[in-house]
C-alpha cells in the first residue's frame, strides 16, 4: 500500500480543503485513512468525507477466576507445595546469607587478633632482648671493684633441710570457739 502526504504549503485551510478524489484504480491512499484502517480514528477533527467506519479495538473482557473452593485437590496441593517451597527457599537464603556474614566477620576478627598476637610476640622478643642486655650490663658492673660487690664463695652457701611430707598440722584447741558457736547460732567458717 502506498501513502500520500499532503503538502503544508497549500494556501487553503484544512477545514475548507476537500480531499482529491482518487480514481478507483489508484494505489495512493492518504495517511489518515491508512491509520484509521489499522487502529481507528486517532484525532477527533477529521473531515466528514475522510471518515469511514474502521475496525475498532474491542473492550477487553475480564474473566472472573473461579473460587478457590472449586479448585481441584491436586491443584490445591501443588499450590501448597509451592508456598512451602518458597518459604523454605527464603529461609535457606536467609540462613546462607547469615552464615556467609558470620564467616566473613569471624575471618576479619581472626585476622585482627592474629595481628595483635604477632605484635605481642614481637614485643616479647624485644623485652627479652632488653632484659638480657640489662643482665649483661649488671654483670659487667659487678666485675668492677668500685661497686663493692664481692664474688660468691662456696663456704658462704646456706643449706636448708626440707620439711617432712607426712607431718600433719598441729591442731591447737581453742576455748573460745564453743562460746562463739552458742552466741550466734551459726558456725563461723574457718576461712574467715
Amino acid at each position: 500500500m502506498t501513502a500520500a502526504i499532503r503538502s503544508p504549503d497549500s494556501g487553503r485551510s484544512r477545514s475548507t480543503r476537500k480531499p482529491a478524489e482518487a480514481p478507483a484504480q489508484s494505489k495512493v491512499t492518504s495517511i489518515a485513512r491508512a491509520r484509521r484502517a489499522k487502529i481507528g480514528p486517532v484525532l477527533p477533527n477529521y473531515e466528514a468525507t475522510d471518515e469511514q467506519p474502521g475496525p475498532r479495538v474491542a473492550a477487553s473482557v475480564l474473566k472472573v477466576m473461579p473460587d478457590r473452593q472449586w479448585q481441584p485437590l491436586w491443584l490445591r496441593s501443588i499450590l501448597r507445595v509451592e508456598r512451602a517451597s518458597s518459604a523454605a527457599v527464603v529461609l535457606l537464603l536467609g540462613g546462607a546469607l547469615t552464615l556467609y556474614g558470620l564467616t566473613v566477620y569471624s575471618e576479619q576478627r581472626w585476622s585482627q587478633e592474629y595481628q595483635k598476637l604477632e605484635t605481642l610476640r614481637l614485643q616479647e622478643q624485644q623485652l627479652s632482648a632488653a632484659s638480657e642486655v640489662l643482665k649483661n650490663q649488671l654483670a659487667k658492673e659487678a666485675q668492677n671493684p668500685e661497686t663493692g660487690l664481692a664474688p660468691q664463695k662456696p663456704a658462704d652457701t646456706i643449706f636448708l633441710s626440707p620439711v617432712p611430707e607426712n607431718r600433719s598440722p598441729v591442731v591447737v584447741p581453742n576455748s573460745e570457739e564453743p562460746a562463739l558457736k552458742h552466741r550466734s547460732g551459726v558456725e563461723t567458717p574457718l576461712g574467715y
